[in-house]
């Protein structure tokens, strides 16, 4: 590796780490000071800022941040208890899938990299919820009935959440900042 693409990659670096610390802090500030961020059903915290900031991560950062930006901000809302212990695989589900989807995106069409918002849900949703329903059965036992039930209450914010970071990343876009300015390509 060159001089110069290794100072370029140490920038990107330090940048990608730097946007990961204000990602989680925003996410964790999202989630408490607003007085519509959260709302509580059978013990599960809905946060649609959550979903937000997964499609933010996942598009600019990448999959490996994206998962770090969702542990972080789940084990400071838990530790807080603004969050419950659904936050770990709700969050870190739907980041993952972005981080995929947008990694994908990236390689074989990088000018719609941005749509990859649009798949947090099923991170969410599916994966996400089918574990809350293994860790903390809502029937007392695990049942398709509450993995259903489950699937519901993170259905609707994560389609808020997923929908607001498209418009942002497109506001983004628009202003210059894309995934390209974290990345190394």
């Amino acid at each position: 590796m060159s001089e110069e693409k290794h100072i370029e990659f140490k920038n990107k670096m330090t940048i990608r780490i730097a946007v990961t610390a204000i990602l989680i802090a925003v996410g964790v500030v999202l989630s408490y000071l607003n007085p519509f961020a959260y709302f509580t059903i059978a013990g599960t915290k809905i946060n649609p800022f959550a979903h937000l900031i997964n499609v933010l991560s996942g598009v600019l950062l990448g999959l490996l941040f994206s998962i770090v930006t969702a542990l972080g901000i789940a084990i400071i809302r838990y530790a807080t208890a603004i969050g419950s212990i659904h936050a770990f695989h709700g969050g870190i589900s739907g980041a993952l899938i972005v981080g995929i989807a947008s990694y994908i995106l990236q390689k074989k069409k990088p000018k719609y990299a941005e749509y990859a918002a649009f798949v947090e849900p099923i991170g969410t949703v599916f994966l996400g919820g089918t574990i809350a329903e293994i860790i903390v059965p809502i029937y007392g036992i695990f049942s398709m009935e509450g993995v259903l039930v489950y699937w519901s209450l993170f259905f609707l914010p994560s389609i808020v959440g997923c929908a607001i970071g498209f418009i942002i990343l497109k506001i983004l876009k628009d202003s210059g900042y894309s995934w390209e300015n974290f990345t190394n390509k």
